[in-house]
């Protein structure tokens, strides 16, 4: 390597390190400030994520706490893991919890407190849409629910 080929190694070397200095100066910083309450119930909590039989299908459920009513309401949705926009699978307004898959992937089932009874209940719904079905009917509610191997 001839001494040109090295100085102009070099100043590229030079140039991209003082272009880099050059754009982090150019970001502004972050503003700092007091973490509120109200920022608190601004966050939702993803949890129970399930995969389908497949492997094509994430479930899982998004808490969002609501300072105003004084509770927090729970959605179920779902994202393929090839990524994508997520599809809200519960209506909101009513809990939902708990996703389950059937064996063959083709359900989903759920813990929900809608309609009538006051205690949770298990609801069926068709993984490629419409209305969820009510499955149980326990005056106490259900706590949890597993799917038999045979669905």
């Amino acid at each position: 390597m001839t001494y040109r080929h090295r100085l102009t190694r070099a100043a590229l070397f030079a140039l991209a390190l003082m272009t880099a200095g050059t754009a982090g100066a150019q970001t502004p910083a972050p503003t700092r400030r007091v973490l509120t309450v109200d920022d608190v119930f601004r966050i939702q909590r993803v949890s129970d994520p399930r995969v389908s039989p497949d492997g094509r299908w994430v479930a899982y459920v998004v808490s969002t706490p609501d300072l105003a009513a004084d509770k927090s309401t729970t959605r179920i949705w779902m994202v393929a893991t090839a990524g994508g926009d997520p599809i809200p699978l519960t209506v909101k307004g009513s809990s939902a919890s708990s996703p389950r898959w059937s064996p063959d992937g083709k359900y989903l089932g759920f813990l929900a407190t809608r309609g009538e009874y006051a205690e949770a209940q298990v609801w069926l719904l068709n993984r490629l849409g419409g209305e969820a079905e009510q499955l149980t009917t326990v005056k106490q509610g259900v706590g949890s629910f597993v799917w038999s191997p045979d669905g």
